[in-house]
């Protein structure tokens, strides 16, 4: 008897469907701007327990529907990309925090609860994930654990499959799963690969997390150098050095000049201020916040060109420039001669946790360390100002693209020493596409990765010198780039649609993943197109 799942929270209405229709991938947005509607799935679900999410998957099964889970629609790589006959698992309705022991350091928790209603929740009890992604105010867990997501916090704590000691859900055949690092049946190695599957092995509903106690103070520093390779050479000393600090963040001397021009500031108290770096809510960059109280509002792309522009007295006009930048970013290799100009250094943000008295016994000595190895002290605010704007850029990309620009983010990993020769690579091949700026962070003992920022500008349509042509190239570009070095090309944001093309896997590993899904969704309902697994979309 085919079983339906009608007793579970449903809508196909217009408003309910568009809601859950794509993920935040800019391609889909310039494909917005340019009138192309998004495909409509035809129904969404929100189950609010495991019962209720077999019972969906059972149905779809029986439909030969396919099945797309959505957590908060934050992705930014097309993982959200279903068909005019797909059915949606918006999971938000399993949001709870199940369980917290605080002696055995583990949390348990719905797939559904947002990143910073996790936090909170565990703050209140003294504890961290230490999970920091600059989307955790609109960002779910089990969206973390499906595409490995990485913090901003990540060389402390490490990336979330650091973090899983469980995962749970429903595979394609409407079955409960359960992997965990402790259970002799699975072992830790069917929770890595569960862990990062994006929805095309389970339907993940609950995760158990290892989580800490919360520290009690932190020190945030900023350090100045005059080139790229000393900068990144002091990355690897440190934690090759067993430093291991929460926050280790250098910007490239394009993203470094955006910010302002650094000022060394030797001699400096060392601050060290109530409160850790991995606590929720202590930053005011959230949703719904435009400008700073004291007008300490972040500068952008755009806001540079157009200033750059006015004070080369380009144009007559005060402030004219603002209005044209959309045609100084369509001629990349301009705005990157631009940009060069602009005389930054590379900055490095370094913020270590912990008793009061244990950083005041540590400060000095890495105040130190960084000076031989070339950095200068700027003293403590721009560590406090990485603070207070560190979630801001989810919420800013709407802006760019309100003007006509695209922007896009590429995250990719490599060894130490291939991180400067990969940067100046992929800078190069993107010169006469988009402007391409670059920070480096979520450093290991064997290398970091590095997340590059495209912007670019283009018509509509789909011609040669449309934006959606330029888009594409720059991807093709620094894909080609990225793999030729041999960098891992998805490094903490998943691969769904857009990293497809680059991604090279050994026929051991595909035969592996193949049988897997045949196993565990052999309908193949499940989130089709994803890794290169079922009919693409």
């Amino acid at each position: 008897m085919p079983v339906d799942a009608d007793g579970v929270r449903q809508s196909s209405e217009l408003t309910d469907v568009l809601a859950v229709a794509q993920d935040l991938w800019p391609r889909r947005l310039i494909e917005r701007r340019n009138a192309v509607h998004p495909t409509l799935p035809a129904r969404v679900y929100w189950p609010e327990s495991d019962a209720e999410v077999a019972a969906v998957v059972r149905a779809a099964r029986v439909a030969r529907r396919p099945l797309v889970p959505f957590g908060a629609g934050s992705g930014v790589c097309g993982g959200i990309s279903p068909t005019s006959s797909s059915w949606m698992l918006d999971m938000k309705r399993m949001s709870r925090v199940l369980a917290v022991d605080p002696v055995r350091r583990t949390c348990t928790a719905e797939a559904g609860i947002i990143g910073e209603r996790l936090e909170q929740a565990l703050n209140a009890r003294g504890l961290t994930l230490g999970h920091f992604p600059s989307s955790i105010y609109c960002s779910s867990l089990g969206g973390w654990v499906v595409t490995r997501s990485a913090g901003q916090l990540s060389s402390r704590y490490g990336k979330i499959e650091d973090m899983v000691l469980a995962v749970e859900g429903i595979d394609g055949r409407g079955q409960h799963v359960r992997a965990a690092v402790d259970d002799p049946a699975t072992g830790p190695g069917l929770v890595q690969l569960l862990t990062g599957s994006e929805g095309a092995l389970f339907v993940c509903t609950r995760v158990t997390l290892r989580v800490r106690p919360l520290p009690s103070h932190r020190w945030l520093r900023g350090f100045v150098f005059d080139e790229l390779a000393p900068a990144i050479g002091a990355m690897r000393a440190l934690m090759q050095g067993g430093e291991c600090p929460s926050v280790l963040r250098l910007y490239d001397p394009v993203d470094a000049a955006i910010g302002g021009h650094s000022t060394p500031r030797e001699g400096d108290p060392d601050r060290i201020v109530a409160g850790a770096i991995s606590c929720a809510g202590n930053e005011d960059s959230g949703p719904g916040v435009h400008h700073e109280p004291d007008g300490d509002e972040e500068p952008t792309l755009f806001d540079t060109l157009a200033n750059r522009v006015d004070e080369l007295a380009v144009f007559t006009r005060p402030r004219a420039a603002r209005v044209l930048v959309g045609e100084i970013l369509g001629r990349p290799t301009m705005a990157n001669a631009i940009l060069d100009r602009l005389g930054g250094k590379p900055r490095l943000i370094l913020g270590i946790e912990g008793d009061a008295d244990a950083l005041g016994a540590r400060a000095p000595g890495l105040r130190q360390r960084l000076g031989a190895l070339g950095g200068r002290d700027l003293g403590d605010e721009p560590g406090a100002r990485w603070l207070r704007h560190r979630h801001r850029v989810s919420y800013r990309m709407s802006r760019a693209f309100a003007v006509g620009t695209w922007v896009d983010t590429c995250e990719v990993a490599l060894g130490w020493e291939g991180v400067v020769p990969l940067y100046r690579d992929v800078r190069e091949a993107l010169r006469d596409v988009a402007v391409a700026m670059c920070h480096f962070s979520h450093a290991y003992p064997d290398g970091c990765s590095l997340y590059f920022t495209f912007a670019g500008f283009g018509s509509e349509g789909t011609g040669p010198r449309s934006a959606l042509s330029r888009y594409d190239l720059a991807w093709e570009r620094a894909l080609t780039v990225a793999r030729r070095h041999g960098a891992t090309l998805a490094h903490h944001h998943g691969v769904g649609r857009s990293k497809l093309r680059g991604q090279r896997i050994t026929p051991g590993a595909r035969a592996l993943l193949e049988a897997l899904k045949r196993e565990l969704d052999p309908d193949g309902i499940l989130n089709p197109g994803v890794l290169g697994m079922g009919a693409p979309t």
